[in-house]
C-alpha cells in the first residue's frame, strides 16, 4: 500500500474517497472481512518498530467514518496483525538463546531494556503481556522476552491479543471520532511515548539506585 502522506483534501472528498477505499481493498487474496493491509503493516511494527503502526490504525478509524467501511473488519484485521507481531517475537525470543540479543545489543533491542523487561517478569510475571501494548517503544522487547522466559504460548496469545484488543479499540474510536483531523492523534501519541519514556527512566534510575544500596548493604 503505498503510503498517504498529510491530511486529505478536502475540497476533493470523493476523489479521496475512491483513492482511499481503492487502496483500502488492494488485497484480492485477502478474505472480504480483511480489509486491507493494515494489518501487515500493523504487523509489521512490532517486528521493526520504526514502522508506524499505531498512526496506521488511526488512519484505518478515519477510513471506517469517511468511506463506511465496516467496524469488525478494520477493528479485527488491525488487531490480529498487531498480536501475529507480537507473537512472531515471542517464538524468536523462545527459540534463540538468550545471550545472542544481549551480546548484540541491536538499537531496538537494547540489552538493557531486555534485562528491564525480564524483571517486570519476574515481578508481574505473564500479566505483563496485558499491558504491552500500551507500553509505546518496548512492545518487541516485552514479546521477545516473554519467550525468553518460555511462559506459555497460549497464554501468551491470549494476553496479547486482548491487549492489542484494547489498545487499537482505543485508537479506532479516537480516529473516528477525529475524523479529518486524524493526524492530530499522532502528536497525541508522540507525548505519551515521552511522557512513558520519561517515567521509564525515572523508574530505572531508582531500580539502580536501590541495587546499589542493597548491595552496599551486603558488603
Amino acid at each position: 500500500m503505498a503510503p498517504v502522506t498529510g491530511a486529505p483534501p478536502r475540497h476533493a472528498p470523493e476523489e479521496v474517497r475512491r483513492r482511499v477505499v481503492s487502496r483500502w481493498r488492494a488485497s484480492p487474496d485477502l478474505p472480504a472481512w480483511y480489509p486491507s493491509r493494515h494489518a501487515r503493516l500493523d504487523d509489521i511494527e512490532n517486528i521493526f518498530p520504526p514502522v508506524p503502526g499505531d498512526t496506521v490504525v488511526v488512519f484505518a478509524a478515519y477510513v471506517v467514518g469517511r468511506t463506511g467501511e465496516r467496524f469488525f473488519g478494520v477493528f479485527a484485521s488491525t488487531t490480529l496483525g498487531s498480536a501475529a507481531g507480537f507473537m512472531t517475537y515471542y517464538w524468536l525470543g523462545r527459540l534463540v538463546h538468550p545471550e545472542y540479543f544481549r551480546k548484540r545489543n541491536f538499537r531496538f533491542l537494547p540489552a538493557a531494556a531486555i534485562e528491564k523487561a525480564e524483571a517486570w517478569f519476574r515481578r508481574y510475571g505473564s500479566w505483563v503481556v496485558l499491558v504491552n501494548r500500551f507500553l509505546s517503544g518496548i512492545r518487541s522487547v516485552i514479546s521477545l522476552v516473554s519467550g525468553m522466559c518460555r511462559l506459555p504460548w497460549l497464554k501468551v496469545a491470549a494476553l496479547a491479543l486482548v491487549s492489542c484488543a484494547l489498545w487499537n479499540g482505543l485508537l479506532i474510536w479516537a480516529g473516528y471520532l477525529l475524523g479529518a483531523n486524524w493526524r492530530a492523534i499522532e502528536e497525541i501519541l508522540r507525548q505519551y511515548t515521552r511522557a512513558l519514556a520519561a517515567a521509564a527512566l525515572l523508574a530505572g534510575g531508582i531500580w539502580l539506585v536501590r541495587r546499589k544500596l542493597s548491595g552496599s548493604a551486603r558488603s
